[in-house]
């Protein structure tokens, strides 16, 4: 592994903790505060960072140069999750808010397969398609149909329990505001780790 993977790494890392700490802020802001999920939440986004860094590295050399670089990190992440968007918002809700809270609309094995199938499935396979395409090896693929699983588990996680509620536009805002800020972490702490190697 060279230096420059190294600080993919580390940079998917530092990414993967700035987009849970940002969830949790704006979740706390604007739902509930949920700051219970943190220490759990660290361990699955410096694992999901890694998958993250994985991609990052093999994609880097395809994607735009600064300050575009971010941006398409961001629009790659947007492709693999837009099928699971779409889908869930083209079925009947899964929950139904009344004002005594969310009340479950549909089988929980139903439920199970939505998430599974319409959200870890196809964010696993898009995300491989998508690294095979901009990539043009195996490495690339398998690494973003891993990073495209990690997206659909960290900031996708919501999508087919709130789509076709009334809740779709926040989730949306909290989604984008996550991942934008992963992706500008991701790109700028990988530029200052690899200039600071270079400068040693």
């Amino acid at each position: 592994m060279n230096r420059t993977d190294t600080a993919a790494y580390i940079a998917g890392v530092v990414a993967g903790t700035a987009g849970l700490l940002a969830f949790l802020v704006l979740h706390a802001l604007w739902i509930v505060p949920i700051w219970f999920i943190l220490p759990v939440g660290l361990l699955v986004a410096s694992i999901g960072g890694l998958a993250v860094g994985w991609a990052y590295t093999e994609l880097k050399r395809r994607l735009p140069r600064r300050p575009w670089t971010a941006l398409a990190v961001v629009g790659v992440i947007a492709v693999i999750l837009s099928p699971a968007f779409v889908l869930a918002e083209l079925q009947a809700p899964v929950f139904t808010v009344t004002a005594a809270g969310p009340v479950q609309t549909v089988a929980t094995s139903m439920i199970v397969l939505r998430f599974v199938g319409e959200l870890l499935a196809t964010a696993t396979i898009v995300g491989g398609l998508v690294g095979g395409w901009l990539g043009r090896t195996r490495r690339a693929t398998l690494a973003t149909a891993v990073a495209g699983f990690v997206f659909a588990l960290g900031p996708g996680h919501n999508i087919p329990l709130i789509g076709g509620t009334p809740g779709v536009g926040k989730e949306l805002a909290i989604m984008a505001a996550v991942i934008g800020i992963s992706a500008l972490v991701l790109v700028e702490v990988h530029v200052w780790l690899t200039c600071a190697r270079r400068e040693q």
